[in-house]
């Protein structure tokens, strides 16, 4: 039987859930298949609050639902779930390192690339402030949604105050980021939430590019790259629009 409160919800946000939906997952371990209703009566929330959770854990194959109605979920056995979902968010990461990898080797002998390594979730800061300063049209960003450094957000808001449109596609978004989130659209950035969890990526005018990749027990260690290369920046920036299409937007609440 699993006790939620034995349970430190932060390890499940490591591995690329938000809390709520661990919560879901680890209160239909402890309780059994459950409808909507019951399960939202035994959190004490909404019914209507509970469709997306169930969505994307089912999505996330963590969670199975019958074709019945009302539907019951129950969670897939953590030894089964949490193995092919690791799994997948490696295979996410191998095919993103391919294309880096291919667009690479087919870059046009005039477009020099350079590629600098970055060490630390510091480091990736500091180039972001360095390389925002030369932007002129837009900044794309994918990410987790966290607190930035100060030197980021005035980076911003320089950018922002000289016509850089700056998009921003969340990992996350839930209480934990949730006002974080909000003050960057009244900033001026243009949000959306996708899903996902692992890596980062930042491409400044399809000329330079950031990306890099979370150590799962550790957020702050981050291994990347400063990409000095407009063929492989333009490439990670149609992944970028790729995504922000099936993204969902986030507005602010009256």
């Amino acid at each position: 039987m699993v006790k939620l409160a034995s349970i430190n919800l932060s390890d499940f946000v490591k591995l690329g859930l938000s809390e709520q939906e661990a919560r879901v997952y680890l209160t239909l371990l402890e309780q059994g298949p459950l409808s909507v209703k019951e399960l939202a009566k035994s959190i004490s929330v909404l019914p209507n609050a509970l469709y997306r959770l169930f969505n994307e854990l089912v999505i996330k194959k963590l969670v199975t639902n019958t074709q019945t109605h009302p539907a019951i979920y129950k969670a897939i056995s953590p030894s089964i779930a949490f193995d092919a979902f690791v799994k997948k968010q490696i295979t996410e990461m191998e095919l993103i390192k391919n294309d880096v990898i291919r667009c690479l080797k087919v870059q046009n002998t005039q477009d020099q690339t350079r590629i600098d390594l970055i060490e630390s979730a510091r480091e990736f800061f500091l180039a972001y402030s360095r390389l925002a300063i030369k932007a002129k049209n837009e900044i794309l960003i994918i990410s987790i949604g966290e607190e930035v450094p100060e030197e980021v957000l005035l980076a911003n808001r320089d950018c922002l105050q000289k016509g850089v449109v700056i998009r921003f596609i969340a990992h996350k978004f839930d209480q934990s980021n949730k006002d974080i989130l909000e003050r960057w659209l009244k900033m001026g950035l243009e949000v959306r939430h996708y899903s996902d969890w692992g890596f980062h990526l930042v491409v400044f005018d399809r000329k330079m590019s950031l990306l890099s990749a979370n150590d799962p027990k550790n957020t702050n260690n981050r291994l990347g790259m400063q990409i000095f290369s407009a063929g492989l920046s333009k490439a990670l920036s149609d992944y970028f629009y790729f995504i922000w299409e099936k993204s969902s937007p986030i507005k602010l609440q009256n």
